[in-house]
C-alpha cells in the first residue's frame, strides 16, 4: 500500500493538469471565434445597408474578413460618415490578429503543445 496513493496522486495531478490546459485553449479557441463572428457580422451587415460590394457569405477565416474589409474599404468614398465604421471595423480585425496570435503561440508553449497534440488543437 506504499506507493500505491502516490502513483493516484500524481496520476491524478496530470489528469487535472490536462483537463485545465485543454479548457484552457477552448476558452481562447471560442474567443476567436466569438470576435470573427462579430467582425462577419459587421462586414455582411455593412454591405448589406447597400454601401459597397454585396457580400454574401460570412467569413469563416481571418484571411477572408481581411479580403472583404479590403473589398468595402476600396468601394467606400472617404467620407466622414464611413470613417467612424472604418475604424471600429480595423480595431475589431485587430483584435481579431492579437487572438490568433495568442492562441498559436499558446498551442506552440512547452505544456499546452503536448495538451494541444493529445486532445487535436490545431492553429488557426
Amino acid at each position: 500500500m506504499g506507493y500505491l496513493p502516490i502513483f493516484l496522486y500524481l496520476a491524478s495531478f496530470v489528469f487535472l493538469f490536462l483537463l485545465v490546459v485543454n479548457n484552457s485553449i477552448k476558452n481562447k479557441r471560442k474567443q476567436f471565434e466569438a470576435t470573427l463572428a462579430e467582425v462577419a457580422a459587421r462586414l455582411k451587415g455593412y454591405a448589406a445597408n447597400g454601401a459597397g460590394t454585396g457580400i454574401l457569405s460570412e467569413a469563416k477565416s481571418l484571411e477572408e474578413a481581411e479580403q472583404q474589409y479590403q473589398a468595402l474599404r476600396a468601394s467606400i468614398a472617404q467620407d466622414p460618415a464611413h470613417s467612424a465604421w472604418l475604424t471600429q471595423t480595423k480595431m475589431a480585425l485587430g483584435r481579431l490578429k492579437q487572438q490568433q496570435y495568442w492562441y498559436n503561440n499558446l498551442i506552440k508553449s512547452m505544456p499546452y503543445s503536448i495538451v494541444a497534440k493529445l486532445f487535436g488543437h490545431k492553429a488557426l
